[in-house]
């Protein structure tokens, strides 16, 4: 039995619930920490079924039949890069992330950029 005046006041036995709640609680902050790193990186999902449903004359894809985004595009005259992620359905930062050497802002009939 611990010395009672060693303490400065009576033995009380440690509640259960302290040791219950306290894991409990880093449990639910590591949920939530997930939860919004998982969000937060999702918003623009690179998956391979992102399917467009038109073509471009200027699209070049070896085996293209019209069904399936292609690779590249060939720029035309008054293309912005909005127009072509609207066009085949990606986003432009994924249209930027495929091309860090292109300049959105001065874009070039025939040049070539990357889709998928």
């Amino acid at each position: 039995m611990p010395d009672l005046s060693e303490t400065g006041g009576s033995a009380r036995p440690a509640s259960w619930v302290p040791r219950v709640l306290a894991p409990l609680a880093l449990i639910l902050a590591l949920i939530a920490v997930v939860v919004v790193v998982t969000g937060s990186t999702s918003i623009d999902d690179d998956s391979p079924d992102e399917v467009a449903t038109t073509t471009n004359e200027g699209a070049h894809d070896g085996a293209n039949d019209g069904a399936e985004t292609p690779k590249t595009y060939t720029v035309e005259e008054g293309d912005l890069l909005s127009t072509i992620a609207e066009k085949f359905g990606v986003s432009i930062e994924r249209l930027e992330r495929l091309n860090p050497e292109i300049d959105p802002q001065t874009l070039q009939a025939g040049q070539e950029i990357k889709i998928r």
